[in-house]
């Protein structure tokens, strides 16, 4: 299961703060072997990421961290192939951190199907929405008991709308505790997982 690919451009352990620009350290990375931190950004506006795209990112095999990203809003056009955190090594129990993202409105990590390891931690995001609608134990291979997301926006706050084609909805799925609930990380992306059609027809 997610296995690798015979061409990919392997990098090293990366540390992306105090400027936007930073981030051009990402081209072309398939695999990151090691952490990603993307924290410390303080004078982005924007427009700053209004380009930003490493569609071949697909792979981190130790943690992800974001802390302090000024004006980030969603990493769904930055990360939309980021399909797997491997947790290999962990940033104090913790796989996956979103800390003090104040502008955030979205994670938005559209392909993202696993966090092999360690727990994930998700606060003081004071404008972050779609939370309600992630289950992460659709994610997540161990650690869920550990998960700390709390201090963020009221979801009821939140215009949480999943994608609808002509009225219907397309992001039914079966959850963990066997409820149907629409699950989804933006308007525009379903958390990936089997269609509660397959669950019960196939």
């Amino acid at each position: 299961m997610f296995a690798r690919g015979k061409e990919e451009d392997v990098c090293k352990s990366m540390d992306i703060r105090n400027s936007a620009e930073k981030f051009a350290k990402l081209e072309n990375c398939t695999v990151i072997e090691g952490y990603l931190q993307i924290v410390l950004i303080d004078h982005a506006t924007p427009s700053d990421y209004a380009g930003l795209s490493f569609p071949k990112l697909r792979e981190i095999t130790e943690y992800f961290v974001m802390f302090r990203v000024k004006n980030l809003q969603t990493l769904r056009h930055i990360f939309p192939n980021l399909a797997v955190i491997r947790g290999d090594s962990l940033f104090f129990n913790y796989a996956l951190i979103i800390f003090e993202m104040f502008e955030l409105q979205e994670i938005g990590l559209p392909s993202l199907q696993a966090v092999m390891r360690g727990s994930v931690r998700i606060e003081k995001n004071i404008n972050l929405c779609y939370l309600s609608t992630v289950d992460w134990s659709l994610v997540q291979f161990q650690g869920m008991e550990n998960n700390f997301i709390k201090g963020n926006k009221d979801q009821e706050e939140c215009f949480n709308f999943c994608p609808e084609d002509d009225g219907k909805r397309l992001c039914r799925k079966l959850t963990s505790s066997g409820d149907v609930a629409e699950l989804c990380w933006t308007n525009e992306h379903c958390q990936k997982g089997k269609p509660v059609s397959k669950l019960f027809f196939s």
